[in-house]
């Protein structure tokens, strides 16, 4: 009873936030929010929906942040497509109490030099018969256009124990955690002397379900558990509003779905933790994602998966307080060789 209140409460005070900050006519959040985030997550193929080791998945599900008990503060680089594009992110995790946690982050991206070309005159009939009227391939400048996220989420775990016949062994546990999070969004584009400026405000749902189905006694920790996962991007009606548009252009905003099943091994019967997860994404079409990850003498982790067609690979290295984490993608436009996380829990 005392857990379905906490719940209940939990819900209304989030709610109450997304309802005070989101104005009727700014709920949008853009497609720049699905770009790979977080090192480890890029490496395991964009799985991050079931991924909780790290504050930056709450990006991809919000119920992580009631899933980590520790303080965290991280940065991420990421060199895209060789170099045309750069991204970043700033991560910070508090643990509030009763396995509520807060995560706030701030992913900036910045597009590079873009080039401008006039717009072509006449009709394509036109352009057929008369050569000038063609695109001559000459630039006539550039632009950029850069976007910023601010997202801040918060999740609640509810833990239980599974029965068991006494004498039979430790009572597993099953937790189920829920998660809420915010996000501001704004994009700037100078292709002319306007500058132009989007911006919105959406939110995300999610769940993360976890069942251990075996208990080292001498560890005293749940050696091999099922997680399962699932979250709902922009859950908000609305359009993206752009300020000083000359035709008060609008952007439709577009739901995306991720579900996931991971299987996490940390028994003594193969050398390492071993971590396998499954994973799709639904937006404009289904997409799948996976990856595997072995972790040796809780220091050194290796990581290979799959993103939609992309391979990814990756690799992470923890001591004591500290983690750094690497991945490289073989992205289709081009690859993407440098994404690195520096951070820190205590």
């Amino acid at each position: 009873m005392k857990d379905r209140s906490s719940l209940i409460i939990f819900l209304m005070i989030h709610f109450l936030f997304v309802y005070l900050y989101a104005e009727e006519e700014i709920r949008y959040a853009a497609d720049m929010a699905h770009l790979p985030a977080g090192t480890d997550v890029a490496a395991l193929g964009d799985a991050g929906v079931v991924l909780y080791r790290h504050a930056i998945s709450s990006h991809w599900n919000p119920a992580v942040s009631g899933l980590m008990d520790k303080f965290e503060i991280s940065a991420e680089i990421a060199d895209l497509y060789h170099g045309l594009s750069n991204q970043a992110c700033f991560a910070v995790h508090v643990p509030v109490q009763n396995q509520l946690g807060v995560s706030l982050l701030y992913l900036p991206f910045f597009s590079g030099e873009i080039a401008l070309q006039d717009s072509l005159e006449g009709t394509e009939q036109a352009r057929q018969l008369d050569q000038s009227l063609r695109a001559d391939g000459s630039v006539k400048g550039f632009f950029r256009n850069n976007q910023h996220l601010m997202l801040l989420s918060s999740g609640k775990t509810f833990s239980y124990s599974l029965p068991r016949v006494a004498g039979s062994g430790y009572p597993l546990p099953i937790e189920l955690t829920l998660g809420l999070s915010t996000k501001i969004y704004w994009q700037t584009m100078n292709p002319g002397d306007i500058r132009g400026l989007g911006i919105g405000v959406n939110s995300d749902i999610g769940f993360i379900g976890r069942v251990g189905i075996d208990y080292d006694l001498v560890k005293k920790e749940v050696c091999r558990e099922i997680v399962i996962g699932a979250s709902i991007h922009d859950i908000l009606p609305g359009k993206i509003i752009w300020v000083n548009s000359n035709d008060n252009y609008k952007e439709t905003v577009q739901i995306s779905q991720f579900y996931g099943i991971s299987y996490i091994d940390k028994g003594d019967l193969i050398p390492g933790d071993w971590t396998f997860v499954l994973a799709l994404k639904k937006q404009y079409e289904i997409t799948w994602h996976g990856g595997i990850e072995a972790l040796f003498w809780n220091t050194v982790a290796f990581r290979a998966g799959f993103s939609g067609k992309t391979p990814t690979v990756g690799a992470g290295i923890n001591y004591k307080y500290y983690f750094i984490d690497y991945a490289f993608r073989f992205d289709s436009i081009d690859f993407s060789y440098l994404r690195i996380t520096l951070g820190v829990r205590f």
